[in-house]
């Protein structure tokens, strides 16, 4: 096999889950394919398919044999978006993985990322233009909010406008794989590492040809769970809370004292005691949400059930990687390498 030496020697994966993409993942592989062949001497592209009801399993396999390295891993149920990149992150055994939405991220990046790599360097973030510009939607705006909240309840170095393009050199992924939360921490669990980072923007595009819908209720959800497993600040917030409610009462049992013992007539007291009333009942339903969150991710643990299933598996016809192994060269290559290295 004749590789051009100008190309890297790392071992790239590519990783990107896919979901319904029988319209465009033939043109988003074909690009992919076509970069990174001619970049990188070893590479794979592994997708991961989020359970698809239409015929992307099929085209891609069709793909399969005419592309070298593509690896694909069918799940048996639909996950999470951002828990099929995890999957993809096992499955990968480059030096260096890049995570890629197939349908909104750019190939284009690909070599800049790698080129960032100076040897301190473990973590390259995408940052998308939309989100770093001033013009922001509604949504946009309140991711920002979020993960800035997220930086200082945390105390975690995170990029604020981070996005699903990213790059993990071998170290950053073994740094949280082994992490019992990883497939809900997608978005934040490489900044539990420490490692260093840098960052780039880049313009984000839509192969689907759809409108891209935003779902508050499922960013709200996210949001919080975010929250709730990568930090240990809600219970401090809710022993605070609990304390707060106790001082509160102890001052109200001081106020029914006072009263008592200086007023000749005591009235009813119906608007003190419903007030305390509101005050207790808040303070009693923060608690109960936030210790329901804790006792249903305790709950979805205890049930010991895998969190994907690989109902299908196929890859290329040829994989670069497996055919440069264990090749025995000819008597007459064996005898011209000996002669060139005693000369």
């Amino acid at each position: 096999m004749n590789v051009d030496p100008k190309k890297s020697d790392l071992l790239v994966s590519v990783v990107s889950p896919i979901k319904n993409s029988e319209g465009w993942i033939e043109n988003y592989l074909r690009e992919i394919y076509a970069l990174i062949e001619a970049t990188f001497k070893d590479y794979e592209i592994v997708l991961v398919d989020n359970a698809s009801t239409d015929g992307t399993v099929e085209v891609v396999e069709q793909l399969q044999q005419e592309l070298r390295n593509i690896q694909l891993y069918c799940l048996a149920r639909s996950i999470p978006h951002e828990s099929a990149f995890v999957v993809g992150l096992e499955q990968a055994i480059g030096d260096v993985v890049i995570t890629l939405d197939a349908a909104y991220d750019p190939v284009s990046p690909i070599h800049e990322m790698v080129q960032m790599l100076d040897g301190k360097t473990e973590i390259v973030y995408g940052l998308r233009r939309d989100r770093v510009q001033g013009s922001l939607s509604l949504y946009n705006y309140l991711s920002k909010l979020f993960f800035k909240l997220y930086r200082q309840v945390t105390g975690e170095n995170l990029p604020i406008t981070v996005s699903t393009l990213r790059l993990y050199t071998r170290r950053a992924i073994n740094s949280f794989l082994d992490n019992s939360d990883r497939y809900s921490l997608f978005s934040v669990i490489a900044a539990f590492s420490g490692l260093r980072y840098k960052t780039f923007t880049y313009e984000r595009l839509n192969r689907t040809g759809v409108p891209i819908k935003q779902s508050y209720t499922q960013a709200i959800a996210r949001a919080l769970r975010l929250i709730f497993l990568s930090s240990h600040y809600p219970l401090r917030l809710l022993s605070f809370i609990a304390l707060f409610g106790t001082f509160l009462n102890v001052i109200y049992s001081f106020y029914v004292l006072f009263v008592n013992l200086f007023k000749s007539k005591v009235a009813e007291g119906w608007t003190t005691l419903s007030l305390q009333n509101s005050v207790m009942f808040f303070i009693l339903f923060m608690i109960l949400a936030i210790l329901s969150e804790y006792v249903a991710k305790l709950f979805i643990n205890n049930q010991n059930r895998p969190f994907y299933l690989v109902a299908r598996e196929s890859r290329s016809l040829v994989l670069t990687r497996k055919r440069e192994i264990n090749v025995i060269k000819s008597h007459t290559e064996a005898q011209n390498s000996i002669t060139e290295n005693s000369n």
